[in-house]
């Protein structure tokens, strides 16, 4: 993972908190992000049509 020094002020894509000139930063899937942050993790690929994670059945919004 790459950091740098924030320039701008912004909002992390990973916490939604702001982020200040100044602040370590880095990049998260084309977001800017604390250094900080956790990167999210991805439990299970979503669903192609609904774009919801299936439950752990295996049923996802198109199932309803």
């Amino acid at each position: 993972m790459r950091t740098f020094e924030a320039r701008y002020a912004g909002r992390c894509g990973v916490c939604d908190e702001r982020i200040r000139p100044g602040d370590d930063a880095t990049y998260v899937e084309d977001e800017i992000a604390h250094a900080t942050c956790p990167t999210p993790t991805v439990l299970a690929n979503p669903c192609s049509r609904c774009w919801m994670v299936p439950a752990a059945n295996g049923q996802c919004g198109c199932d309803e």
